[in-house]
């Protein structure tokens, strides 16, 4: 595979108490922190396009906030998972700032 996959972020671990998990309805990957915060991050690696990975915050209420577009293409897997890794993280302390 050129591109990293859910797969690889599961094995990732948590960030800043966040856990990757497969939503078992949509399929998509979503961080939480198994406490009642209010939002969850969902970041599906080729979700919509092969070597993209949308980022958005979602709200409790129904609400998405499309956060970016990660593109991955001519980065090692290495870097697509920085990269990856440094979003997801720079969301997550968004959404720990902000409550």
């Amino acid at each position: 595979m050129k591109y990293i996959q859910t797969e690889d972020i599961l094995k990732y671990g948590e960030i800043k108490g966040f856990s990757p998990v497969i939503d078992p309805m949509s399929g998509t990957l979503e961080w939480n922190n198994g406490e009642n915060v209010g939002k969850y991050v969902y970041a599906t690696p080729n979700w919509e396009q092969e070597g993209q990975c949308p980022v958005s915050i979602y709200h409790e209420d129904g609400e998405y906030q499309d956060v970016a577009v990660l593109k991955f293409t001519d980065m090692s897997k290495t870097e697509q998972k920085e990269y990856y890794l440094n979003v997801v993280s720079d969301v997550i302390e968004t959404i720990l700032e902000k409550r």
